[in-house]
């Protein structure tokens, strides 16, 4: 692969990892309630989970969603629900508690990127973009995947690591709620605006209609 692909590979891998979605909104929501350092657990949790989506869709995983409308329907049912639950959590934290349990954890991570539509539509579309078929296949699958590995945790840090900053600007709890409701309205917002912009839902609604 030379440099000029692996060039926009990159710039690719930026725009998508450092815009807003749902697990940077998640991501700046804990750093805001918990600090950095503490929201490192569910960061680190976060791109692993991003990780095993790049390695499943490159085994072929993602082709089931297109062979079998009904097990992307299923999956859009339990993606919607770990969302809203993610979103209610977000919401409700309160960052005036000392208790771990409130804290998001590294397994809370782990989930959210296979059950995020935005992973799945970030990495097809990497895969069927720069994949040629005249490369090695696993070559150019592991080089998409080291640099979006490479580019994932610094940006993703950067959410954290805001929502870090607004902690430190705004001492009141009741703000950091109002912030955190918000937070968590612009996560599902953005999940509304990747299945709205995809044909993830034309299933759904071919079997509804």
């Amino acid at each position: 692969m030379d440099y000029a692909k692996i060039s926009l590979i990159t710039l690719f891998a930026v725009s998508m990892v450092g815009s807003p979605g749902p697990a940077n909104m998640a991501l700046m929501a804990a750093g805001a309630s918990f600090g950095y350092v503490r929201s490192l657990p569910f960061l680190i949790g976060t791109i692993s989970g991003f990780l095993a989506v790049c390695a499943a869709t490159a085994l072929g995983l993602g082709t089931l969603f297109t062979a079998f409308p009904a097990v992307q329907i299923i999956f859009l049912a339990f993606s919607m629900l770990y969302i809203f639950y993610l979103a209610y959590k977000v919401a409700t934290a309160n960052p005036s508690l000392k208790d771990e349990a409130e804290r998001p954890g590294f397994f809370t991570g782990a989930i959210l990127h296979p059950l995020n539509p935005k992973a799945w539509v970030t990495i097809v579309a990497a895969y069927s973009q720069f994949i040629s078929p005249e490369g090695s296949y696993t070559g150019q699958v592991l080089t998409i995947i080291l640099i979006f590995m490479i580019v994932g945790f610094p940006l993703n840090s950067v959410w954290c690591y805001g929502g870090n900053i607004l902690r430190r600007l705004v001492s009141n709890p009741r703000a950091i709620r109002i912030i955190n409701g918000t937070l968590a309205t612009l996560m599902l917002i953005a999940v509304g605006l990747t299945l709205w912009e995809t044909d993830m839902l034309a299933p759904l609604a071919a079997f509804l209609g």
